[in-house]
C-alpha cells in the first residue's frame, strides 16, 4: 500500500513539474512575442516620426522656397515699376536723318518739364550747342523761350574755349511724320538753325 502511495505521489510531483516547467515554456512564449510585438511598434512609432519630421522639413523648404520665389517675383514687379517710371515717350537721343553729326538729346527732368540739347558739330575743332527747357503740350509740341546758344572751339594747344552767343532764344520742338518715320522737327526762331534737321530716335 505504502509503495502505490510512493509511487502516486511520485507521479503527482512529475505532473506538477512538467506543468511548471509548460507553464514557465508558455509565459516565455508569451514575454518573447511580447517583446517582438513591442519592439515591432517601436519601430513603427520610429519610421513614423521620421516620415513626419521629414514631412514637416520637405514642407518646411517647400514654404521657404515658395516665399523666396514670392519674394524674387515682388523684386521683379519693384524693378519694373521703376523702369517703367523712366520709360517717358519723349525722352531719348536723336540724331539728323541725313546729317548725324547734328544731335538732339531730351531728358525729362520732372513730369512735365524736359531739358533739351542740341548739338552741331562744325568741325572737328568747333562745336555749336542749345539748350532749353519747355513741357510738351497735347499736340505734342515743345514751347520754348530760354534757349542759350554757345560756341565750343578746341584752339591748337588742345585747350577749349566757350563762348555764349545768346540766352533768350526762342522756338519749339514738334513730332513730326516724313514718310513712314516719326521724328521731331527744330523750328528756330532766331536763326531758323533747325531748318534742315529732322531728328530720328536712336
Amino acid at each position: 500500500m505504502k509503495r502505490k502511495m510512493v509511487i502516486a505521489m511520485a507521479l503527482t510531483m512529475m505532473l506538477c513539474g512538467c506543468g511548471k516547467a509548460d507553464s514557465n515554456s508558455a509565459k516565455e512564449s508569451t514575454t518573447e512575442k511580447t517583446t517582438a510585438t513591442t519592439a515591432s511598434q517601436e519601430e513603427t512609432t520610429a519610421s513614423e516620426t521620421t516620415t513626419g519630421a521629414e514631412e514637416t522639413t520637405a514642407e518646411s523648404e517647400t514654404t521657404e522656397a515658395s516665399t523666396a520665389d514670392g519674394e524674387d517675383s515682388t523684386a521683379s514687379e519693384d524693378e519694373g515699376t521703376t523702369a517703367s517710371l523712366h520709360n517717358d515717350l519723349f525722352e531719348g537721343l536723336y540724331c539728323d536723318k541725313t546729317d548725324r553729326k547734328d544731335t538732339l538729346s531730351i531728358d525729362c527732368t520732372n513730369d512735365e518739364l524736359y531739358t533739351v540739347h542740341i548739338s552741331r558739330k562744325k568741325s572737328d575743332k568747333e562745336v555749336i550747342e542749345w539748350y532749353f527747357t519747355g513741357e510738351f503740350n497735347g499736340r505734342q509740341v515743345l514751347n520754348y523761350e530760354n534757349c542759350v546758344k554757345s560756341t565750343m572751339t578746341v584752339s591748337e594747344d588742345g585747350s577749349v574755349m566757350s563762348g555764349t552767343e545768346y540766352t533768350d532764344g526762342t522756338g519749339y520742338i514738334q513730332i513730326s511724320e516724313e514718310g513712314t518715320e516719326t521724328g521731331l522737327v527744330w523750328h528756330d526762331d532766331k536763326e531758323n538753325a533747325g531748318a534742315k534737321n529732322f531728328f530720328i530716335k536712336q
